[in-house]
């Protein structure tokens, strides 16, 4: 009965701001100005650019993307300035601990898998960000959390990532983040 009800976890979800968390668990980054905030992550590949946009604009959140100028070829995807996004941002204020792990949602998961999910020979990959191993953890939390439990793969084995293996759990994973996006190669997508 689980695995079927699983299969509406995605499409049934409402999306929200709270979603973010997702891109936040990653490798995403927020930063605060004049009372307002901005997320924004860096990607490899422009369908990830694109699917982000049009996922965070089904959330109220107009976005773009542009060439990194510090990171060669990769792009850099970011909200514009809300007011909408503050709560998120003092959620993930550096050196603010939270009580208790982040609770994602199938959307934020979502969010995370586009920016940087990738089938692996051993399972799928889940990016982290490499400048701040506190995440980590919560990271891992947040996955068993929707049943999704993880292995933390380092750099040396193609991380910082949470690497998910069994046929369960990848079941589980392509239930909670639903269909590919238009343009994403079925190769990277669970």
């Amino acid at each position: 009965m689980t695995d079927q009800l699983a299969l509406f976890d995605s499409d049934g979800a409402e999306q929200t701001v709270d979603d973010l968390d997702g891109l936040l668990l990653g490798t995403g980054h927020v930063v605060r100005r004049d009372g307002r905030a901005r997320v924004s992550v860096i990607v490899d590949q422009v369908w990830r650019a694109e699917a982000l946009c049009a996922e965070l604009a089904t959330r109220g959140l107009p976005a773009s993307y542009e060439i990194s100028r510090d990171e060669g070829s990769a792009l850099v995807v970011g909200t514009e300035l809300s007011e909408r996004l503050m709560p998120l941002a003092q959620r993930w204020q550096p050196g603010r601990r939270r009580a208790g792990p982040v609770p994602l949602t199938s959307g934020g998961l979502r969010l995370w898998t586009i920016s940087g999910g990738r089938r692996v020979e051993q399972g799928y990959l889940l990016a982290l960000t490499a400048t701040d191993e506190s995440r980590w953890p919560r990271a891992g939390a947040a996955l068993a959390g929707l049943g999704v439990a993880a292995a933390l793969v380092g750099p040396r084995g193609g991380g910082p990532a949470y690497r998910i293996t069994s046929v369960k759990r990848l079941r589980r994973l392509a239930a909670l983040v639903g269909e590919r996006p238009e343009g994403a190669p079925e190769y990277l997508w669970p």
